[in-house]
């Protein structure tokens, strides 16, 4: 493709993400003026036609953009897009207040996505296992009973009853132990020291107290996590379906999205750190989503994002995300090195 076709195509994609309506060879004269006649115009809208990178929707002059189309755009938008220094500004005073439990800072970053870019923003917290323990809390629930309670360094907590027999001495001792021998340290790392610790042979050689220790934490850490997903802007996918063709066909992203388990796995398959990625259409694995475009980034400690229809505002959404994914990484970047001084 010449440089002519790829500005021609260009200017169809953004007219249609603009406008709705499918372009015209005329409207791409009138508005964006390529210094050439229509008729060369006809000619680049037949090839890029041919080429599957438009289509002609109905008895119209127009063409929309198809998933090709809108892939190219995006692929030239990924090294142009920055968000406006005036939207970059309201964000950094949008988070400048004081420091707050994770869960909230998480849900109004996926909040001030979908209000930014007018998709469905998400963001995806990071596992247990991603971050480093900042206290263990045990507390006794009757004779038997134990109350864990795991603490990470960005706010995550993960709580878990266990049974076990300590007097209120050896409670104290275990807590002592667990909370000296163990904070700072990545859960990763702790949940491989158990691990280890119970395939060594000659362990009921070991202090009663750290076996105890070791068989709390394995209680609790060796049952499978679950990573909070937060969403926001339905609305935005609301107005999104009664736009499309296809509403009812479409309907099985509602569903998708209700199932936090599968939506959170299918982020962390699709998601690159440090790097906004964009899968248009069929380009995603699952079906629900082959009528939509989903924007992620990792952020370093887990995704955030967008998802709406093909015809979005990318620009928009690729700097949006980009700033928000690099704001919220700096501030939990931040949040554990206080943790660590």
């Amino acid at each position: 493709m010449d440089e002519r076709k790829r500005l021609i195509l260009k200017q169809i994609v953004s007219h249609y993400i603009k406008s709705g309506e499918p372009v015209s060879s005329r409207t791409v004269l009138e508005h964006y003026n390529p210094g050439v006649s229509s008729a060369t115009i006809r000619n680049d809208m037949r090839y890029l036609e041919e080429q599957g990178y438009i289509a002609k929707p109905y008895c119209s002059a127009g063409r929309v953009p198809t998933e090709k189309g809108y892939r190219f755009f995006v692929d030239w938008l990924l090294e142009l897009a920055e968000l406006a220094h005036q939207d970059q500004h309201a964000l950094i005073e949008y988070y400048r207040f004081p420091r707050q439990d994770l869960e909230r800072l998480l849900r109004q970053t996926a909040f001030l996505l979908a209000n930014v870019t007018g998709l469905v923003g998400f963001v995806l917290a990071p596992g247990l296992e991603e971050t480093h323990l900042e206290r263990i809390t045990l507390v006794p629930l009757g004779s038997d009973r134990l109350l864990v309670v795991l603490v990470s360094e960005l706010g995550l907590v993960e709580s878990q009853v266990v049974e076990a027999r300590l007097s209120p001495g050896e409670l104290e001792e275990v807590n002592s132990l667990l909370n000296l021998r163990l904070r700072g340290q990545p859960f990763g790392a702790i949940l491989a020291e158990v691990r280890q610790f119970f395939e060594l042979e000659g362990r009921e050689w070991v202090e009663p107290e750290l076996r105890e220790a070791f068989a709390i934490l394995s209680a609790v850490l060796s049952r499978e996590g679950h990573r909070r997903l937060h969403i926001e802007g339905l609305l935005n996918l609301m107005e999104a379906l009664l736009r499309q063709p296809r509403g009812a066909e479409q309907l099985g992203v509602v569903k998708l999205l209700s199932d936090e388990r599968r939506f959170a796995e299918f982020l962390r398959e699709v998601a690159r750190e440090g790097e906004v990625r964009a899968l248009i259409g069929r380009e995603n694995p699952l079906p629900e989503l082959r009528h939509w475009s989903v924007i992620t980034m990792g952020y370093g400690f887990g995704v955030l994002g967008g998802l709406g229809p093909l015809r979005m505002d990318y620009s928009r959404a690729f700097s949006a995300t980009r700033y928000i994914g690099n704001r919220l990484r700096a501030i939990l970047s931040s949040a554990r090195e206080e943790v660590k001084d």
